[in-house]
């Protein structure tokens, strides 16, 4: 039994690795057969470990993507929205501690982002509106306690 699961795992597996092949990306926009392609798209690391999971609707990077370390691990989470940079982002270190949230409108940085050290503990918040600096920026020290302050 545990042998034709294996079997069934590593083709599974095969045409996975085969159907990803097919579709390439080419100037930003993703091709299966010459024409834009719309579906899931998953590569895969050499270990055969998902490197990055996504959506894709004519072409266009649409919906999350995740990113895994080679461990298989969630490095990031990104949101596109018609092949722009839209919602929000998160990143992981190695040690699963979020270091960073991020968020953007239409490809431009948009709203509070947030910076963490690799212990979890707060650096940076900041503030963008379409793009540009806005709001107060703060600076945090190892103890929580804010060490510097801009506004913008």
């Amino acid at each position: 039994m545990k042998r034709i699961l294996f079997i069934i795992g590593l083709v599974t597996l095969l045409f996975s690795g085969l159907n990803a092949q097919e579709i390439r990306e080419v100037d930003g926009l993703f091709y299966k057969n010459g024409n834009l392609y719309s579906g899931p798209y998953t590569t895969f690391f050499e270990n055969g470990q998902v490197k990055m999971e996504m959506k894709i609707k004519k072409g266009q990077k649409n919906g999350k993507i995740r990113i895994y370390f080679e461990d298989g691990r969630l490095n990031e989470i990104r949101s596109y929205k018609n092949n722009k940079m839209h919602g929000k982002w998160i990143m992981y270190n190695n040690h699963n501690i979020k270091i960073s949230v991020a968020r953007y409108n239409n490809g431009q940085k948009h709203g509070k982002w947030l910076i963490w050290n690799d212990y979890g503990n707060l650096l940076y918040k900041l503030q963008y509106t379409n793009g540009q600096k806005t709001g107060v920026w703060e600076e945090y020290n190892e103890k929580g306690e804010v060490v510097n302050k801009r506004k913008y």
